[in-house]
C-alpha cells in the first residue's frame, strides 16, 4: 500500500510540473503574437539554409512543412521557400531572384554554436564568409548586415517555438526590445530540464 501511495505521489508531482510547463510555453510562444498577424507585404523576406550546405555549397533551403518554416512564420518572416515543400534543392538564380531581406543559417554539428560553444570566433569567421559568398553578397540581407546563425535544434521539433524567439528578436528588433531569449532558453534548461545553462546558441547575441 506504501508503495502504491508512493507512486501516485510521484505521478502527481510529475503531472504537475508537466502542467507548470505547459502553461510556461503557451505563455512564451503568446509572446509571439503581435506580429503573428502581419500582412504579406510587411514581412521580412527571409532564406534559411544550413551551414554545412552552404560550406558545401550545396543550395538546399527549407520549405513547408518543415520546422524550420513553421519558427520563421511563428516569428513573423516569411519564408522564400514556403511554396516548396520540405527541403527542396535550389539554385543560385532562384536565391537572387528571391532577394531575401534575411538569412539564416542553422548549425547542425554544434560546430559553431550549442551547449559546447563557449565563444563566436568560428562563427565571426563564417560570417565574414557569408558575406564574401558570390551569391549571398548581392543580396540586401548582406547588405543590410542581416546575418543570422542559430543552432539547429532550436529550429526543430519541440524546441521551434525557443528559436523562433530569437528569430522575431532579429526580425523585429523595435517590436522585441524587452525580449530575452537567451534569457527564456536558460530558464527552459534550468527550471524545466534541470540542467545548467551554459554555451552559445545564436549570433549575433541577443541579451542585454
Amino acid at each position: 500500500m506504501i508503495m502504491i501511495l508512493k507512486h501516485w505521489v510521484k505521478c502527481l508531482v510529475k503531472k504537475k510540473k508537466a502542467d507548470s510547463f505547459l502553461k510556461w510555453k503557451v505563455e512564451k510562444i503568446a509572446t509571439l503574437d503581435k506580429v503573428k498577424d502581419l500582412p504579406s507585404d510587411k514581412r521580412v523576406k527571409v532564406f534559411f539554409m544550413t551551414i554545412s550546405n552552404f560550406e558545401k555549397e550545396k543550395w538546399g533551403t527549407f520549405g513547408s512543412g518543415t520546422a524550420a518554416h513553421q519558427g520563421i512564420e511563428m516569428a513573423g518572416g516569411n519564408n522564400v521557400a514556403r511554396e516548396l515543400k520540405d527541403y527542396p534543392d535550389v539554385s543560385p538564380e532562384w536565391i537572387l531572384q528571391q532577394n531575401p531581406e534575411v538569412l539564416v543559417f542553422a548549425d547542425t554539428a554544434e560546430d559553431y554554436l550549442g551547449f559546447k560553444i563557449t565563444d563566436y570566433g568560428n562563427v565571426e569567421i563564417l560570417k565574414d564568409k557569408i558575406t564574401k559568398n558570390k551569391v549571398f553578397s548581392k543580396t540586401d540581407a548582406v547588405q543590410k548586415d542581416r546575418i543570422y546563425l542559430i543552432r539547429r535544434t532550436l529550429v526543430g521539433a519541440d524546441k521551434t517555438y525557443l528559436g523562433a524567439l530569437y528569430l522575431a528578436k532579429w526580425f523585429y528588433p523595435d517590436q522585441f526590445k524587452d525580449l530575452d531569449p537567451d534569457k527564456v532558453l536558460k530558464e527552459y534548461y534550468e527550471k524545466w530540464l534541470d540542467i545548467p545553462f551554459q554555451g552559445k546558441w545564436a549570433y549575433p547575441p541577443t541579451s542585454k
